[in-house]
């Protein structure tokens, strides 16, 4: 059986959710295994993917982009479903979502701080604009970025390795 064009049905086949994601069908295969999605398959063999494994799929993949490890997806995935009554999956699932929101608000500590130091970077760099020298420390002695590369530490990885 063929199936009809894409805009015509309500399920994806697993390179037409890989594209919406942004992923590869390898990934996605991936989540499959681990349990975090289960598609039905038509008598072929192919997989169809509903909307419910399109949202799965987008937040697994968004907590992995920011660094939240599969075994962390796959527990918040399968948890409650384990659970025997609401009570116990309330109580099993709070523990997890504290450590996640710990991380989370680690990272974006962490991005804030890398921001602001971006910020400062770019400052110091952008009075080069105009120089001719060569930007090291012995073609430009008084370079305004040697005189401040405390300020940041963005610049101490972009700028001259040789810097004390």
């Amino acid at each position: 059986m063929r199936l009809p064009p894409k805009h015509q049905r309500d399920v994806l086949k697993i390179g037409e959710l890989a594209e919406e994601l942004g992923t590869t069908p390898r990934t996605i295969r991936l989540y499959e295994e681990l349990g975090l999605i289960a598609p039905d398959r038509t008598e072929g063999g192919t997989r169809l993917y509903a909307r419910k494994d399109l949202k799965r799929m987008a937040i697994a993949l968004q907590l992995g982009r920011v660094g939240i490890g599969l075994e962390a997806v796959q527990k918040l995935a399968q948890t409650r479903e384990q659970c025997g009554t609401g009570k116990e999956a309330s109580a099993a699932m709070q523990p997890l979502l504290d450590d996640l929101r710990k991380r989370v608000r680690g990272l974006l500590n962490d991005l804030e701080e890398l921001d602001r130091d971006l910020e400062r970077a770019d400052m110091l760099i952008r009075q080069c604009e105009n120089c001719q020298n060569r930007p090291n420390r012995k073609d430009c002695p008084d370079c305004p970025i040697n005189k401040n590369v405390d300020l940041t530490n963005i610049v101490r990885l972009i700028w001259d390795p040789n810097c004390p």
